[in-house]
């Protein structure tokens, strides 16, 4: 399995296509420098077809501690609880980490959503800047998967509209 076979795999998986492991620990530790101790994910999820293909996550994405709401990476993202972490998404092969993508936990931890990316409407390098930037936000089909599977297929996709992600 190569690695577009292995996201198209999850891509069209259904949250039924995995066994959660909620315990740990799940030895794939990091240290966390900060605090001289160790790091790990909340969640094992291993694909039930082939069991060499498991996803982690829940672990401090390292760079964005400074995110605590929604607002601040999603200006319109305006939901009942601003609370907003984001956090790693780790997809194994035979135990060995071939991926990563980042999602956001939103709403005080009721839904998971992709980060996505961001895109600037209204300026141009080199050109003045403009009075209030517009942005777009999209997510790839890969994110929004990730997402989905993290999220347990609850409300992710509400979310992701509320917050202005369009996936394509």
């Amino acid at each position: 399995m190569n690695l577009l076979e292995l996201r198209d795999t999850i891509i069209n998986s259904s949250i039924d296509d995995w066994h959660n492991v909620t315990v740990g620990p799940y030895f794939t530790d990091a240290p966390d420098i900060d605090e001289d101790t160790v790091e790990q994910h909340q969640e094992l999820m291993v694909y039930r077809s082939d069991i060499d293909v498991t996803i982690q996550h829940g672990l401090r994405a390292r760079g964005y501690d400074q995110i605590k709401k929604a607002t601040q990476l999603w200006h319109d993202a305006h939901f009942p609880d601003p609370a907003a972490h984001v956090e790693f998404v780790d997809v194994f092969w035979r135990g060995v980490l071939v991926d990563r993508e980042h999602v956001v936990t939103v709403d005080g931890g009721r839904a998971s959503i992709p980060m996505g990316i961001r895109d600037t409407l209204n300026y141009v390098s080199g050109k003045p800047r403009p009075e209030k930037f517009e942005f777009a936000y999209r997510a790839t089909r890969w994110q929004a998967a990730l997402a989905r599977l993290v999220d347990g297929d609850r409300d992710w996709a509400d979310y992701t509209k509320r917050a202005g992600i369009v996936v394509n």
